[in-house]
């Protein structure tokens, strides 16, 4: 039986999917997948698990690089998987739908805000990523950020740096359903997410930190905690 909220949730999914300027890129080829409720304050959305309570989503994806640079954390299978640490087949629009579904407005101005003012930084809110898998009958969750680390000082990313940026939409495509590109370690305008690190302005620095992650090729799950509503 459908309840109030699973009615809710499926009135936002109709609005993303008629007012979101992002939508129109291959809406016939790839449409959305119906959302289903589970539990209480769960839905299933296609791949993706929402909590609705806890304001975090989550859904799968490959270990795909464990060496060398990189300059994304997640991409599209079909995207740049050359430069990226995981991959998923969850598809960008669908990570950006869930943010809307939460109520999680996008920081449109994220670049003019890191070239600006230090002191505005305070005010990005930070989304929480994080990689669960299973290895040895044990389960382990560790943050992406610590999954990557700069080279000229041997540092981790920044924790809690990521920032629900939305991609950039030109002519009512939105950029990242076209390049794949969904957790940008260094600089996108394209990506779904990116980080606000010091020195994510280069893509020169960041490699992937062996030790701290799953085996190359492992199936994992990628888990987004949105912040505390404002």
């Amino acid at each position: 039986m459908i309840t109030y909220y699973s009615k809710v949730f499926s009135g936002l999914l109709v609005l993303v999917a008629l007012f979101g300027p992002f939508l129109s890129y291959a809406e016939e080829a790839h449409p959305y997948p119906e959302i289903s409720e589970i539990g209480p304050g769960r839905y299933q959305f296609g791949d993706i698990l929402i909590d609705q309570n806890n304001r975090e989503f989550s859904f799968p994806g490959i270990c795909n690089q464990i060496s060398g640079l990189v300059e994304y954390a997640l991409v599209h299978e079909n995207g740049k998987v050359h430069e990226s640490l995981f991959r998923t087949k969850v598809r960008p629009r669908f990570v950006h739908a869930c943010f809307l579904l939460l109520k999680e407005k996008p920081e449109t101005n994220f670049f003019k805000i890191l070239d600006g003012n230090v002191s505005e930084w305070t005010n990005l809110r930070r989304i929480e990523l994080s990689i669960i898998w299973e290895q040895n009958n044990t389960y382990q969750e560790k943050p992406i950020s610590s999954m990557v680390i700069n080279q000229i000082d041997n540092r981790e990313l920044a924790s809690k740096s990521f920032v629900f940026s939305g991609s950039s939409t030109i002519e009512g495509q939105y950029l990242a359903e076209m390049d794949g590109s969904i957790i940008a370690v260094y600089h996108d305008s394209r990506a779904v997410l990116n980080s606000m690190d010091k020195q994510s302005n280069s893509d020169e620095v960041w490699i992937a930190h062996q030790i701290a992650m799953p085996p190359k090729g492992y199936p994992v799950r990628i888990r987004l905690k949105l912040p505390k509503k404002e």
